[in-house]
């Protein structure tokens, strides 16, 4: 018996109590289903329950008519094969086919990527040259292009650009380092230092307005043994307090970054460097007056960094370079030892933030930013050799800070993050993510606390277990800040052009 529908024996055979026809049953379902109801033998209604299934022996099923015979045998042989061969044909046009399509989005990916290239590049130009329009303006000058070593001082002493350091500079450094590590990690955490408790009870104590708002305060400096304050005002000058409650000495000139000055010849806090006008300052507080003892003309200098022994100092440029002073022993002279040139002048880096001396006064941070990157490059100083890079931030640095004890470093960046870098394994310590973007951190003078300013609020947090000890509200955009003595205060340089100073009422 074979089915109606396909001619061929049965697996499962269903006979229709009206017609009498044998179907397949997974056969006569499907065409029921499909033709509503319709037999698809007689034309006539058919429903499924007038479908009598049939019990058949199975076990020896025949063979289809086709492959009964060898003639019958080799068509359907034939038959396969035309098959294979139709069906393998259609499969190479296809693959034809999609291969033409993938070779066309390819085409079109390159022509993409090249036009992005260029466009990318267009931008960078255009940036890079209204950048340079805009500091051109601020300065008064045009930058320079590259780094060269023509930059006048007021000694006649050449510059050395192509050298290390003298072995005299360099043996007075290694001297310093290693007198000062050993008693700096041997050294006790005082005891009048400021609790955790006591921190966590600040407020603003007092706010004196020493600049005009249109520059502001733009940076801040205290002394740790005497207790001095230096602030810059940008345009507006700078003021030196010989304590936070002492009246302020003013001086009328452009200073927009500042670094107090170890001097072993002097009461500590009395001098001091500053940069800005396209040169750096240094000054003493003398006499209830403010004198600039020796200026040195730097082009396009961006900022001014002591080094802890007293006798050099170093600035940077707005091109990420970075030259080295030294200074005369009466602050009379100064003459530059070297300069280094960028790291990578092809990816046109500038420098975001002002630069730091580690405190040893071994290694030199400098901030630098591109358009497409933002690094920490560290320096070594006798050497004047690039020796790392840290990376990570997405946005422009804003600040960088190093512990005293020498073993990390904090940078905040615009990207309203902290990241403290472990300085012995030379990777990432912690991240603290800020709500805002980050304009100014400081380390207190025992490394164990950090505090950190957004444009309108102050948080100082422990090292190490990273809890907020205290939320302090600033009355402007903050620019700096600089723990007082023993961290018994902190000190806010503020974009109205005041001073705050936050500590706990007496």
């Amino acid at each position: 018996m074979y089915c109606t529908i396909s001619g061929e024996v049965p697996q499962e055979p269903i006979i229709s109590k009206n017609s009498g026809h044998l179907f397949e049953r997974r056969l006569i379902e499907k065409s029921l289903e499909a033709s509503n109801g319709v037999c698809p033998a007689t034309g006539t209604e058919l429903k499924t329950s007038d479908l009598i299934a049939v019990k058949a022996d199975l076990a020896v099923r025949p063979r289809q008519l086709t492959a009964t015979s060898l003639p019958g045998m080799l068509a359907m042989f034939q038959n396969e094969w035309d098959d294979l061969m139709l069906e393998a044909h259609a499969t190479k046009q296809q693959l034809h086919a999609t291969r033409k399509e993938l070779s066309h989005a390819l085409y079109q990916h390159d022509a993409a990527c090249r036009v992005i290239a260029r466009l990318i590049k267009e931008r960078d130009e255009a940036r890079q040259l209204v950048l340079k329009l805009q500091h051109g303006v601020a300065g008064g000058r045009q930058l320079p292009e590259t780094s060269d070593c023509d930059a006048s001082t007021n000694a006649s002493t050449a510059p050395s650009c192509a050298r290390g350091l003298d072995r005299g500079f360099v043996a007075h450094m290694t001297e310093f380092w290693k007198r000062t590590s050993k008693q700096r990690k041997k050294r006790a955490i005082s005891k009048q230092l400021s609790t955790c408790d006591t921190i966590s009870d600040w407020s603003r104590t007092k706010a004196t307005k020493l600049f005009s708002s249109k520059s502001g305060a733009t940076d801040v400096a205290i002394c740790q043994r005497s207790g001095a304050v230096i602030i810059t005002g940008g345009a507006s000058g700078l003021a030196w307090l010989a304590s936070a409650d002492a009246e302020a000495l003013t001086a009328d000139s452009i200073a927009e970054t500042c670094t107090l000055v170890p001097m072993a010849t002097c009461m500590p806090g009395t001098v001091f460097a500053t940069s800005g006008n396209d040169m750096i300052t240094i000054w003493r507080a003398n006499g209830g007056v403010l004198t600039a003892e020796v200026t040195v003309e730097l082009p396009s200098v961006t900022s001014v960094e002591a080094h802890p022994t007293g006798d050099y100092v170093a600035a940077m440029t707005y091109d990420a370079a970075w030259s080295l002073f030294a200074l005369g022993s009466q602050l009379g002279t100064s003459r530059e030892l070297m300069r280094a040139a960028p790291v990578d002048a092809s990816a046109n880096e500038h420098a975001s933030a002002p630069l730091k001396f580690h405190p040893d006064g071994l290694i030199l941070a400098t901030p630098t930013t591109s358009f497409h990157e933002h690094f920490i490059r560290i320096w070594d100083v006798k050497e004047h050799k690039h020796v790392h890079s840290f990376d990570g931030h997405s946005a422009p640095i804003s600040c960088v800070a190093f512990s005293e004890n020498g073993y990390y470093m904090a940078s905040a960046a615009a990207d309203a993050t902290i990241k403290v870098w472990d300085l012995r394994k030379l990777c990432e310590l912690k991240t603290l993510d800020i709500s805002d973007k980050v304009c100014a951190l400081a380390f207190d003078n025992s490394g164990k606390y950090l505090a950190y300013a957004s444009p309108e609020r102050i948080q100082v947090t422990i090292v190490k277990e990273w809890t907020v000890l205290c939320d302090l509200e600033a009355d402007g955009d903050t620019r700096a800040l600089d723990f007082g003595i023993n961290a018994t205060f902190l000190a806010a340089a503020s974009s109205k052009g005041q001073l705050d100073f936050f500590a706990a009422n007496k």
